[in-house]
């Protein structure tokens, strides 16, 4: 593997900044929006409990404005975003006051302010006039950030990256109004969603787009030969494999969680009867297949002439994590078998410390980034099994639904940015 990465991201202002404020705004859109579908979903129950014509349930504004929390996150968020445009990709702290960069900083503060309390105020009040003007101005405001970001490094690298990313959020978006408790069914019909989805694709693809974002508007393609401190990407093979299994994990398990969800029923033969994605997705072979693409990236783009010990041991981990998370523990899932869930869930704990051990065994950032990435994956797979319609409750109550799923689950945020951390440290060179 060649020494000098194809785009590098220096930890300077630029990167930093942008970087700050992809957290503020992504912690805010989740806060906000969690709050909004569980408070609001529990006013409308009250107010549908002491109502004479249920027919037409009215939920006080008072408690419709103290369910939507001031988005002040959005606005921080998108002013710290603003900020890192004004300088320059290597990293230095110079500012650089350019055309391209506040046209950028404009647009990503008019995209702060259209997001936040219009917004906020035309969903609390379903006017669907302004809430469809203000989408407008939201999509038609991300593309001229897209393009313009493009202007600021004169990469077509940033396009690139930018315009997946850009069309990720602004997807995952319209994926997550359909699913959430007070999205479209809020809005066409006054009334929380009977029937909210937990594992859409919404928030992994959320996730996926500010990382792409993040990645085109913060790198350069003309690294040099001295980098200072800061995150390689390799556009090559091993990057290719390491975020295909590892990121194409995510969707993986959905096939998975979701019909269980849903109500699938368990065949017996591992896994479910695939009245929704067909059985072979709803087995646990492409999850293997997954672990084993994810694991093989390790013996691609290598710095020494062939594969080693490591590689092997890298891949054998990958395929035991894979046997013991598709097939053990997903079949005391389906069996309600709590006992037999939390054994093999240590293992899968013991595994994946061994797998990020192994990948960043030379330490740095490799370390660095596969350890908390092992961390976030197993924090997201915990939190969102408590939020999920037959996850803990499921376990816990003898095969009963859970009678209040969480659609905004910060386990899914953890779960996405978790692989994507831990393939940024399997693209390295070994």
């Amino acid at each position: 593997m060649s020494a000098t990465p194809d785009l590098f991201i220096a930890f300077g202002p630029r990167a930093l900044w942008s970087l700050a404020g992809v957290v503020v705004v992504v912690a805010g859109v989740w806060h906000v929006d969690r709050t909004w579908d569980e408070e609001g979903t529990r006013s409308y129950e009250k107010a549908k409990a002491i109502s004479k014509d249920k027919s037409n349930i009215v939920i006080p504004t008072a408690e419709i404005d103290a369910a939507f929390v001031f988005p002040w996150a959005f606005i921080v968020g998108w002013s710290f975003f603003a900020l890192a445009y004004f300088f320059p990709l290597d990293g230095s702290s110079t500012p650089e006051v350019t055309t391209p960069a506040v046209i950028a900083a404009v647009a990503s503060l008019a995209l702060g302010i259209i997001a936040s309390v219009p917004m906020g105020h035309a969903v609390k009040t379903r006017n669907h006039t302004l809430k469809n003007i203000l989408g407008m101005m939201f999509v038609s405001t991300w593309i001229v950030l897209t393009v313009v970001s493009y202007y600021t490094t004169n990469q077509i690298e940033t396009l690139v990256f930018c315009i997946i990313g850009m069309v990720s959020i602004i997807a995952s978006m319209k994926v997550l109004w359909k699913h959430r408790k007070m999205g479209d069914s809020w809005e066409q019909e006054g009334m929380p969603n009977p029937k909210p989805v937990v594992y859409n694709i919404g928030g992994p693809l959320f996730i996926w787009g500010w990382f792409c974002f993040w990645v085109g508007m913060s790198a350069t393609n003309h690294p040099g030969e001295e980098l200072p401190p800061g995150l390689p990407i390799y556009l090559n093979a091993r990057t290719f494999c390491a975020f295909l299994g590892g990121t194409g994990m995510v969707p993986v398990v959905m096939f998975l969680d979701y019909a269980h969800d849903h109500g699938a029923e368990y065949t017996g033969s591992y896994g479910t009867d695939g009245r929704f994605f067909g059985k072979f997705l709803e087995s646990p072979i492409p999850f293997l297949l997954a672990w084993a693409l994810f694991g093989s990236a390790s013996f691609l783009n290598l710095e020494s002439d062939g594969p080693n010990a490591r590689q092997y041991t890298i891949l054998a981990n990958c395929i035991l994590q894979g046997i013991v998370a598709g097939i053990f523990i997903q079949t005391a899932l389906y069996k309600v078998d709590m006992a037999g869930k939390n054994r093999w869930s240590v293992v899968f704990v013991l595994l994946f410390l061994a797998l990020a051990i192994n990948i960043g065994i030379k330490g740095g950032l490799a370390l660095a980034l596969s350890l908390p990435g092992a961390f976030l994956i197993i924090l997201g797979q915990k939190t969102i099994f408590g939020d999920r319609i037959r996850g803990d409750f499921f376990m816990e109550h003898n095969g009963a639904t859970n009678p209040n799923p969480i659609v905004y689950s910060y386990g899914e945020l953890f779960f996405m940015t978790g692989w994507i951390s831990i393939s940024l440290a399997m693209s390295l060179p070994m």
